[in-house]
């Protein structure tokens, strides 16, 4: 019976020893801060719903409800003509002068209640040490909506582009 017992034993240890062991997984080597923080994307670029295109839908509503849109639009004009913030032209990355923007919100085309969308691109960062995903907007374009004759929505113009940090 010992001898039983004692065979069982090592049978199994043998039978755990050779199963198949998963490899401890490398982490890529990756782009790190200052702060030794990696960082996970240098560039993320992405559009969000700021004003619902659609008032019947009610999860855009429940997702927008927090936002002051007209406070944020505010804020970045204001901040413009306080030349704190310099706005480009999105497709050409050129200047746009204080000019350029007061005959873009003088255009029939535009204005701050038609930003529907705002386009960010930022970068990602993710603290291991404390799990916490970090990220910082380098740059926002506020989108426009564009209607057919027809009043439709054919989709949205880049006002400008505006670069933080």
């Amino acid at each position: 019976m010992q001898h039983l017992k004692f065979f069982c034993i090592i049978s199994a240890a043998l039978l755990i020893s050779c199963g198949e062991r998963i490899p401890e997984q490398k982490a890529p080597i990756v782009q790190r801060t200052p702060l030794n923080i990696p960082v996970i994307a240098d560039t993320v670029i992405y559009d969000v719903v700021v004003k619902n295109p659609e008032p019947d839908d009610l999860w855009i509503e429940e997702s927008l409800r927090r936002l002051n849109r007209e406070a944020l639009m505010d804020i970045i004009f204001n901040a413009i003509y306080r030349k704190e913030l310099i706005p480009y032209e999105y497709f050409s990355r050129e200047v746009m002068s204080i000019a350029d923007v007061i005959e873009l919100e003088n255009s029939p085309e535009f204005s701050r209640e038609k930003v529907g969308r705002i386009q960010f691109s930022e970068e990602w960062y993710f603290d291991e040490d404390n799990l916490r995903m970090e990220k910082r907007v380098n740059s926002l374009t506020l989108g426009y909506e564009v209607f057919d004759p027809q009043g439709n929505l054919r989709g949205y113009k880049p006002a400008f582009l505006v670069k933080l940090n």
